[in-house]
C-alpha cells in the first residue's frame, strides 16, 4: 500500500497495522467485531486472533468470515487473560500494533485516525480514544471519557500529567482503545505483569509506555465498549477485597522517582479514591449478607477529610452518603430493605 506525501510528492507506503484479538468463548460477540474491524476504512492491516482455548464456537463463528488479512492461531491450553495478551504481543507485526477485544465494535476510521496520530507524532509511544458504551444488546448506555482538567502539551500527555490524573480519577484508560508502536510492545513492554498487578496489568503496562514516551489520546468516541455480566470486569465490580487497581499505584508510590512529582494535593485524592473503593466494597458485603463486615470497613467515613471530599466533589459526595447510609442501615437491623435500596443503588451507578 502506497500514499503520496503531498509535501514532497513522493510515494510513502502506508505502515501495517497489526490487530490482534485474543479470544475465549466469545462466540456470540466476536463475529460483529471481527466484521469492525475489517470494515475499516485503513487498507494495510492484518487481523491475528489468538484464541485461548474456547470450547464454545469461537473458532466456527471467525472463519466464516472470509478474509485473506485474517490469521487464526488455536491454542489447546488456557493461559489465561494475560498470558493470552503475551501471545499477542508475540505475534505482533507491523508498525502499529492493536490488541481489541472480542466483544467491542469499532468505528470505522477509528485505525485511520490513530495512525495518522502516531505518524504526526513520532515522540508518542501510543494513543488511545474515547468510548461509546453499549450493554450486551447493542444499545447505547453512556460515554467514557478523558476527563475533564487533563491539560495536553502540543497534544501529547506525559507520566507527571497522568499519573496525577490515575491518583484522582482512578483508571480511567479504555484498554481496547490503544494503538501502540510495534517496537514498544515487542522490545520494551514485552509482557504483561499480570502476576503482580492481577486484573490491573493493563494500568501498569500503560504508565510503563509513559516512562519512556509521551502518549495521545483522542477526544473522540471510536469505539463501543461493552458491559456485560459475563465480562471479568463485573466479577471484579463484585469484590470486597481491595481492588487491584491499588496494587499499581502502590508500586509506582513506593519509587522515589515518582515521589518526587506529587504534591499533598496529589495523596490527599488518592486517600480519597481508596475511601471510596472501601465503600464500594462495603456495599457488596452487606449485599452479600455481611452487614458487620461492610460497617467494619467505614471507621473514617465521617472524617474531616471525608467531608471535605464531600464539599469540593461529587464523587466524595456520593461516598459519605452511602458510607453513612450503610453504617445507619446496620445499626437499625434494616437488612433487608438496605440490601435492595443498594442493589437498586449499584445498577443505577454500574458499580
Amino acid at each position: 500500500m502506497i500514499e503520496i506525501d503531498s509535501s514532497e510528492g513522493k510515494p510513502r507506503a502506508l505502515p501495517l497495522v497489526c490487530i490482534c484479538i485474543p479470544t475465549y468463548n466469545a462466540a456470540d460477540t466476536v463475529g460483529e467485531t471481527l466484521k469492525s474491524i475489517l470494515a475499516q476504512t485503513y487498507p494495510n492491516l492484518v487481523v491475528h486472533v489468538s484464541d485461548n482455548a474456547s470450547t464454545d464456537e469461537t473458532l466456527s463463528v471467525i472463519e466464516s468470515i472470509a478474509d485473506s488479512r485474517v490469521t487464526i492461531h488455536r491454542y489447546a491450553e488456557n493461559i489465561g487473560g494475560e498470558g493470552n495478551f503475551n501471545r499477542c504481543i508475540q505475534l505482533a507485526e507491523g508498525e502499529y500494533t492493536a490488541l481489541f477485544h472480542a466483544d467491542d465494535i469499532y468505528e470505522p476510521d477509528m485505525v485511520a485516525k490513530q495512525v495518522a496520530f502516531l505518524d504526526s507524532n513520532p515522540e508518542a509511544g501510543a494513543v488511545f480514544t474515547e468510548a461509546s458504551l453499549i450493554d450486551e444488546t447493542g444499545n447505547s448506555i453512556g460515554e467514557l471519557r478523558l476527563p475533564k482538567g487533563i491539560v495536553a502539551q502540543h497534544g501529547l500527555y506525559d507520566f507527571r500529567t497522568i499519573f496525577k490524573a490515575v491518583l484522582r480519577h482512578s483508571n480511567f484508560f479504555i484498554c481496547p482503545s490503544v494503538m501502540v508502536r510495534t517496537k514498544v510492545y515487542q522490545q520494551e513492554i514485552k509482557y504483561w505483569r499480570g502476576e503482580l498487578f492481577k486484573s490491573s496489568a493493563d494500568l501498569d503496562l500503560w504508565l510503563r509506555i509513559l516512562q519512556r514516551h509521551l502518549i495521545g489520546y483522542l477526544s473522540e468516541p471510536l469505539l463501543r465498549y461493552r458491559i456485560s455480566h459475563n465480562q471479568w470486569s463485573a466479577k471484579v465490580r463484585l469484590g470486597t477485597a481491595r481492588a487491584d487497581f491499588f496494587l499499581v499505584t502502590d508500586h509506582y508510590l513506593a519509587q522515589k522517582h515518582v515521589q518526587v512529582l506529587l504534591d499533598e494535593d496529589d495523596l490527599r485524592n488518592y486517600r480519597w479514591l481508596e475511601r471510596r473503593d472501601r465503600v464500594v466494597r462495603a456495599i457488596n458485603l452487606y449485599i452479600m449478607d455481611l452487614p458487620q463486615q461492610a460497617s467494619s470497613l467505614l471507621q473514617d467515613v465521617c472524617s474531616w477529610d471525608a467531608l471535605e471530599a464531600a464539599f469540593k466533589t461529587k464523587r466524595g459526595a456520593f461516598v459519605l452518603f452511602v458510607g453513612v447510609y450503610v453504617r445507619l442501615l446496620t445499626f437499625m437491623g434494616l437488612h433487608k430493605f438496605g440490601k435492595t435500596s443498594l442493589m437498586f443503588m449499584k445498577r443505577l451507578s454500574r458499580k
